[in-house]
């Protein structure tokens, strides 16, 4: 999530006597051909490293243009650069030797990439999207025994980092989760620790012993290439590498599809209750019967995808994995009509967002082509309010978006009275709640908001070829009469929403901690300011609402494929 580098701090830092550049003002922010820019964060990123002093003195770091020459291929034949290749390996041999590296020994230009770059982690030359450098994430082989042990309900995906995996899994099933993943992280080199019920220092072990032991189970988020490029790294990431089609990988598709959507679509909800029902539908009832007959663990269906806007919550439809994949974001008339009665038991089932689409249209579905209908409209409506969303997040409304994240739910642990499957479906007669306020709270917070934001700048960067935007004038004087409300009324905003930028954008290895410390000091109580602003925002989706139900008869409503963006 990188937004920008702090260039001039950098250069503060550099010898002037040692570095071939004294200042990125001159330095074009456009690279890129064939129609494809690179994306800006790397860009910022690369001015970034060839300031640092660790990189001082790379051959030819800028052409005479006055662009960073980031790449230097050994197949030039002829021209000024020619030799720049040979001349970065010189270099190369010469930082080795400095940090102590065998230049003879093996993978030693590697390594040396590695054990001086100075973050860890780099952004995506297309996508922008940040990884780790080591090997971090899991491979297919573990990916699959990951599935085999946890089942179909425990969804992540192969650009989450195995700590944060290790965590979910601990969220959603408890202890037993340390001694699984104790058995499918070892390898006949890697021997893992009993650790008992201690989940942090389990996850404290992985980060620090396990993952730079380079495990045949885990792979990098970056791939090692120098000295063809400045850093040392591709220049795609694993979300990228070998994709043609800008965002459009297997990859990167993966992360946009994983149980991390419950806060990537900032859904309404009580996300603990949902997450902990998810759980039990794989533990206890992992013998019941699916709805469509199919094969298999039940898995927990989503009556109302949340893809559309609909609630993250504790009620779920048990079916086969294949019937649920199968589903993906679109609605049946089934649906529509048991979430109607849901709503007249007093239950939310929308997100605030898609309510107003919800409302106008939900009861003139009669049939499923007019569910499905109403399920692409709900698709559109639910990228307008992720663009709403974004310009607030380019107002840097930090502190106002994690309003809508709801993070108090979080505070309370649960029970379920008399759990219970009934035609198919989770019901129970009530829920007890107890507030809590342990480190696990804290974590669950601090995630949400991470991977909240990372969705929200990605969406900003993304290029969506089939979005429908709405009144897209409108909604940016809504939002600065937001700001403007306030700024005015609320004088903690400024200072937690500059806490909040410096994090999301210029702090690394170190995010997820320091977002930790952070919540700790925000209130999950009503903020009467945001209330009003929330309705504000409210009264734009309902503008926005009543246009995309106007296009009830247009063809891109009734056309028979659906878009997946």
């Amino acid at each position: 999530m990188k937004e920008k580098i702090n260039t001039k701090l950098l250069l503060k830092e550099s010898n002037a006597e040692d570095s071939q550049l004294t200042s990125t003002t001159d330095i074009p922010n456009v690279y890129g051909s064939k129609g494809e820019k690179w994306s800006t964060p790397f860009v910022n990123y690369m001015e970034e490293i060839v300031n640092h002093p660790t990189y001082a003195n790379m051959p030819d770091a800028i052409k005479d243009d006055g662009k960073i020459q980031w790449e230097a291929p050994s197949n030039r034949s002829s021209g000024k650069y020619q030799f720049t290749h040979q001349k970065r390996r010189d270099w190369w041999l010469k930082k080795a030797k400095e940090v102590g590296i065998d230049s003879n020994s093996d993978k030693w230009i590697s390594r040396t990439a590695k054990l001086i770059h100075p973050t860890g982690e780099k952004p995506c030359k297309r996508c922008g999207r940040i990884l780790r450098i080591g090997y971090a994430y899991p491979n297919d082989i573990l990916i699959n025994k990951i599935k085999k042990s946890l089942g179909n309900d425990f969804i992540f995906s192969s650009l989450d980092q195995i700590n944060d995996i290790i965590l979910n899994a601990f969220n959603q099933f408890g202890d037993k989760v340390i001694g699984i993943f104790s058995k499918l992280l070892s390898t006949p080199t890697i021997k893992v620790p009993q650790f008992s019920s201690d989940i942090e220092t389990f996850i404290n072990w992985v980060k620090s012993d396990y993952i730079p032991l380079e495990s045949s189970l885990l792979s990098p988020g970056v791939m090692s290439n120098p000295p063809d490029r400045l850093d040392g790294f591709h220049s795609f990431n694993k979300c990228c590498r070998g994709k043609a089609d800008k965002g459009r990988s297997s990859e990167n598709l993966k992360s946009y599809t994983t149980d991390r959507r419950v806060f990537e679509y900032w859904s309404d909800g009580d996300w603990i209750a949902a997450d902990d029902l998810m759980g039990l539908i794989r533990t206890r009832f992992k013998n019941e019967i699916n709805a469509d007959g199919g094969e298999g663990l039940p898995t927990a269906d989503h009556i109302g995808p949340l893809s559309l806007g609909f609630c993250h919550r504790p009620e779920f439809r048990l079916l086969s994995k294949k019937a649920n994949s199968a589903k993906n974001n679109r609605m049946s008339l089934q649906d529509v009509q048991d979430l109607i009665k849901a709503e007249k038991q007093g239950l939310d089932v929308v997100s605030w967002y898609a309510k107003p689409l919800w409302d106008l249209r939900k009861n003139d579905i009669t049939n499923d082509e007019e569910a499905l209908r109403l399920s692409k409209m709900l698709r559109d409506n639910q990228r307008n309010a992720l663009f709403l969303f974004s310009v607030l997040l380019e107002k840097k409304m930090y502190f106002f978006l994690t309003y809508f994240l709801e993070l108090g739910y979080a505070d309370f642990k649960l029970e379920f009275v008399n759990l219970r499957i009934e035609n198919f479906l989770t019901v129970y007669d009530s829920i007890i709640k107890e507030k809590k306020y342990t480190k696990y709270t804290i974590e669950q917070k601090a995630r949400r908001i991470r991977i909240g934001f990372e969705a929200l700048f990605a969406y900003r960067d993304k290029i969506n070829r089939h979005l429908l935007l709405v009144n897209e004038d409108s909604v940016r004087s809504t939002v600065n009469n937001v700001v403007n409300l306030i700024r005015d009324e609320n004088y903690d905003c400024k200072y937690l929403d500059e806490q909040f930028e410096h994090i999301l954008l210029y702090s690394n290895d170190t995010i997820e901690h320091e977002l930790r410390l952070l919540v700790t000091t925000i209130t999950s109580n009503k903020i009467e300011v945001f209330e009003t602003a929330k309705k504000i925002l409210t009264t734009e989706m309902i503008s926005i609402a009543t246009y995309i139900s106007a296009m009830w008869e247009n063809d891109r409503y009734l056309r028979t494929e659906f878009i997946l963006d």
